[in-house]
């Protein structure tokens, strides 16, 4: 697996425009300007390991689905969330 910078654009440009934010709304967030935003969203440019984690915050996604288009399986990350949880709480009792 290697790093596509035209899909991690195409990534950022599609949850950008799914929370309706236009590319200069977030060029101001992240402190660029809007035609940087456009040359990443074309795949045309990369962007700094700084910018990707504002990206992520900002857009309500994980690095992971920016860079790799990996999205997180919610429940089954509930489920051992759940598990983890559950033993804790059976090692709190018996100390």
């Amino acid at each position: 697996m290697y790093f596509n910078q035209y899909g991690f654009g195409r990534r950022l440009k599609e949850c950008r425009e799914l929370i309706g934010m236009t590319q200069e709304e977030l060029a101001g967030i992240v402190g660029v300007e809007k035609n940087h935003i456009a040359r990443i969203e074309r795949g045309s440019r990369a962007c700094s390991i700084d910018l990707l984690v504002i990206f992520a915050a900002t857009l309500h996604v994980s690095i992971d689905y920016l860079l790799l288009g990996i999205s997180i399986d919610k429940e089954a990350f509930r489920k051992q969330l759940s598990e983890i949880a559950f033993h804790l709480s059976m090692i709190s009792h018996n100390l």
